[in-house]
């Protein structure tokens, strides 16, 4: 009793659905990413000037962990817009 009248099997209704995004969701996105990337180097230089400003003013350790902070986040900025580049034009 392979089909009874009346009723739809399932292997008979091929679906398939293919995700698409919106018109114009791509130019969106990598402008709030430009944008982001943007504050993010803003804030690194921001954390450099102010380590260089407590070693000048004394407070070697903290300055030191700012100055850490702004290299290691320098670096970090400088390959994920590399990756990020990447990945928006596959």
């Amino acid at each position: 009793m392979d089909h009874v009248p009346g009723t739809l099997s399932m292997q008979t209704i091929p679906i398939t659905v293919t995700p698409t995004p919106p018109p114009g969701i791509g130019g969106a996105v990598s402008t709030m990413l430009s944008w982001l990337y943007w504050v993010a180097w803003v804030a690194v230089v921001g954390a450099g000037l102010f380590g260089g400003f407590k070693i000048a003013t004394g407070d070697y350790e903290g300055g030191k962990k700012y100055l850490g902070g702004a290299i290691a986040g320098a670096v970090i900025l400088a390959f994920l817009w590399a990756i990020i580049g990447g990945l928006l034009t596959s």
